[in-house]
């Protein structure tokens, strides 16, 4: 039995590494969060007035936020009072009993707050608190 001798090309090891395609599937995730970072709201920023709080055992409440530029919000999700009431009804279809929590900026104009409780005694929601932040 004779060995055959290998040759020495065939021994020879390739140390490089290929990034090419590393690149391009970085490049495509720079991009893809680059487009979406702006759309990504993470919360609310609401200065709540002070006031005794009182501890409501509620399990399932929606939270409804109105910002200090009037903004909407049903659950972080911005709506119209319009679209409130719309959607507010249709959760009220669903289920009976609906626990609303509302926190408003302190320094929002009364008005617009009277505007979102209207909206949602129409829809016959009567379980409603207000947030506030402990007083200091």
């Amino acid at each position: 039995m004779a060995r055959r001798r290998k040759r020495s090309y065939d021994q020879e090891l390739v140390s490089e590494i290929n990034v090419t395609s590393l690149v391009d599937v970085m490049m495509t995730l720079l991009i893809i969060f680059i487009l979406v970072a702006p759309m990504i709201e993470q919360g609310i920023d609401v200065n709540l007035p002070a006031a005794s709080p009182k501890r409501i055992d509620v399990s399932d409440v929606l939270t409804i936020t109105v910002s200090s530029n009037e903004r909407v919000y049903l659950e972080s999700q911005r709506v119209t009072v319009e679209e409130l009431g719309e959607r507010l009804s249709s959760i009220r279809a669903a289920r009976d009993d609906v626990a609303v929590l509302i926190k408003a900026d302190s320094e929002l104009r009364y008005g617009k707050v009277v505007e979102v409780l209207d909206t949602i005694r129409e829809v016959g929601i009567s379980r409603l608190a207000m947030a506030t932040k402990p007083p200091s």
